[in-house]
């Protein structure tokens, strides 16, 4: 079935579907960006796409603020109806504030087996210091996966999934797994070792995770990469030929992100999925 070309009037929540893909809407270049990947991730789901927009200027009005409210989302339906034509869209509205908004809604589309996607804001230049801050901020605080959409990579590349400790980063994996095999396309494991040791160690512990792995889910042509070079450069190096790039959160105190998955969303060439377990599941194990 088709979705109405005609964009349907925003309402409140609910902000996610089973298996569905939310996105954050703000009417900026980056944000119809996210928009026209969000709706492709739809339609490979054959899910419904939530366009989201977090408007607490707009509370309570119901003339020129609520109005602008509404062409944003009007706009972003357009966008993703001309990318998706036969995805289902419906737009919400919300009066909080947008972290608010997304990491309450992250928790619900990782309930649900479904996924939130913001835009990234910024040049993506190394020096710009504000480059995502709102991706970034969400992140950290997420309850379930986010996909940041700086660029939008190479369509029939392969999904590449960055992996520091292997029994820390099992969820990187199954997420990445899952992703590759939605979109058929290959999954490249990268591992950034210090020394030619803990290479070797590395590469056993991932080769056995990776069987363990296959049994489950099998199918997935898989390639082990295990370099010599500083992780972030590697992971940003490989992300360029990629369709999407998978990171664990690395969180720390605050949840402050690892500095790999905070340089990954900034200079990343494709979009990146911060691996985060979802609730109902926290090994990360939903293969289904």
């Amino acid at each position: 079935m088709t979705a109405p070309m005609t964009a349907p009037q925003p309402l409140p929540g609910p902000t996610a579907e089973r298996n569905g893909v939310t996105v954050a809407v703000d009417g900026t270049d980056a944000g119809l960006r996210a928009v026209r990947w969000a709706a492709a991730e739809a339609a490979v789901r054959r899910a419904g796409l939530t366009l989201l927009h977090a408007a607490p200027y707009a509370a309570g009005s119901t003339g020129s603020l609520h109005a602008h409210a509404w062409r944003i989302l009007a706009r972003a339906y357009t966008v993703a109806h001309r990318h998706a034509p036969h995805v289902q869209a419906r737009t919400v509205l919300v009066a909080d504030e947008p972290l608010a908004a997304l990491v309450a809604t992250s928790r619900d589309t990782g309930r649900l087996g479904g996924l939130l996607v913001v835009g990234l804001a910024g040049s993506g230049h190394p020096t710009d210091a504000l480059v995502g801050s709102l991706a970034l901020d969400l992140a950290s605080r997420a309850g379930g996966p986010v996909v940041v959409v700086p660029r939008t990579g190479t369509p029939r590349g392969p999904v590449v999934a960055a992996v520091g400790d292997p029994a820390a980063d099992v969820v990187v994996l199954r997420q990445a797994r899952r992703a590759a095999a939605r979109h058929g396309v290959g999954l490249e494991v990268l591992h950034a070792a210090r020394n030619p040791g803990g290479a070797a160690e590395a590469r056993d512990a991932l080769e056995r995770l990776l069987h363990t792995l296959e049994a489950s889910r099998p199918g997935v042509p898989t390639t082990l990469r295990v370099v010599r070079e500083p992780k972030y450069e590697a992971v940003v190096e490989r992300s360029d030929r990629a369709s999407l790039l998978v990171v664990g959160a690395g969180r720390g105190r605050r949840h402050l992100l690892g500095s790999t998955t905070r340089t990954a969303i900034r200079l990343a060439g494709c979009p990146v999925l911060v691996a985060v377990p979802e609730p109902e599941d926290p090994s990360g194990d939903r293969d289904s």
